[in-house]
């Protein structure tokens, strides 16, 4: 199976995972000329999707997925709720409602939504032994477990909590990121792959905050807690990260 990841950041969210038989997107928070470019760039066609993902109904996780979804008649597969919040803007497209407590198959792919915690409805996924949890300001006991069997994980590694508390962000807004509605930090993040990921081969640190981290932060976060030998990547905010095979 092989991740490419087209964004990851704060400003734009995006992740083609593929097998023999199938392929997702995961979220499509940039517009739908720069998941192309930056998908082709990798070698990669968008035309070839089997279905699109949504986590939640954020503008950074899917700007162009209703753009996507009419110009290559893919499916968008979405909570409910996710549905709901985001119906205006995604406009008329195939959709395919999950229960976020069900698991289902698109090809040879096996999907598990996860729940996570943020300040909308919003969810990640296994696919496969690959896990995607982003937008969450705590680590969900569904999370926590899944993590034990994984063999590659995409998590949100948003911010260095000095850099929240010391920064210019209104009282408000640094109150809502650091709590349990908000966003994962390094150190969370860290914690979480050196004491639950068992079997991971391969950790990619993603959404990071433009304000609030650096990839050098989170880097120097990681390696600090985290002990186990495993690949690891800090995804770029600016450009496509790269594919990994696991």
């Amino acid at each position: 199976m092989e991740i490419s990841i087209i964004a990851s950041g704060s400003n734009g969210n995006c992740c083609l995972v593929e097998s023999k038989k199938g392929s997702v997107l995961i979220d499509a928070g940039k517009s739908g000329r720069e998941i192309e470019y930056r998908a082709n760039s990798l070698g990669k066609n968008i035309e070839n999707i089997n279905g699109i993902l949504l986590t939640h109904a954020h503008h950074d996780h899917l700007a162009s997925a209703g753009v996507l979804s009419r110009r290559y008649n893919i499916p968008l597969y979405m909570t409910n709720n996710v549905y709901e919040e985001s119906k205006q803007k995604l406009g008329n497209i195939t959709k395919k409602i999950f229960n976020i407590d069900h698991s289902f198959k698109i090809k040879d792919l096996e999907i598990k939504p996860i729940k996570t915690s943020h300040n909308v409805s919003s969810c990640g996924f296994i696919v496969n032994k690959f896990g995607l949890f982003t937008d969450t300001g705590k680590i969900t006991v569904q999370m926590e477990d899944s993590m034990k069997k994984l063999k590659a994980v995409l998590l949100e590694s948003n911010h260095d909590i000095d850099m929240v508390l010391n920064g210019p962000y209104p009282a408000f807004l640094k109150q809502w990121i650091l709590s349990d509605q908000g966003h994962l930090s390094n150190i969370h993040a860290s914690t979480l792959i050196e004491e639950k990921g068992k079997e991971l081969q391969l950790a990619l640190l993603g959404h990071l905050s433009g304000n609030n981290n650096t990839p050098e932060t989170a880097k120097i976060a990681f390696e600090t807690l985290v002990k186990k030998k495993l690949n690891y990547e800090v995804c770029s905010r600016d450009k496509e990260s790269g594919c990994f095979t696991i």
